[in-house]
């Protein structure tokens, strides 16, 4: 009966280092999944702030043509306040419609938008105007 009773104490190690075992693969997959999760949260935000600086730009690029319609663009990049650059692009094709190119960038990800604006020009005599229409659409990396 002795000889059983040390046995079963003998047992009690090894099962503790198998479920040690167990618990360190477990935490070690759960570790590297977590990550590599993390790193897709990133890059998705990455992307998502690329299209919303594509957006700001529209915006501001409908700002400037109702202010100004003779508004050709940017010269080059911009710093947009969310951390990535766009460029505008504007193409007179009549008095009153405007094709448009914008190009945003943040980080490694880029995304190009166009567009058409149709403008009601003001009477008064100022470049100003109002935008009646404006269609546009995202192509994709630039």
């Amino acid at each position: 009966m002795k000889k059983l009773s040390l046995n079963q104490k003998g047992f009690v190690l090894p099962l503790v280092l198998v479920v040690i075992a167990i618990l360190a693969a477990a935490a070690g997959s759960i570790l590297t999944w977590s990550t590599a999760e993390l790193e897709a949260n990133i890059l998705n935000q990455d992307y998502e702030l690329c299209i919303l600086t594509g957006k700001n730009a529209m915006a501001i690029l409908q700002a400037e043509l109702e202010e100004d319609v003779n508004y050709e663009g940017t010269n080059g990049k911009v710093l947009d306040e969310n951390g990535g650059y766009y460029e505008i692009r504007v193409y007179k094709t009549s008095e009153k419609l405007r094709f448009v190119e914008v190009a945003s960038q943040f980080r490694t990800y880029q995304k190009a938008f166009s567009g058409e604006i149709e403008l009601l020009s003001e009477v008064t005599g100022a470049p100003s105007g109002q935008i009646v229409r404006f269609n546009w659409k995202m192509l994709g990396g630039v």
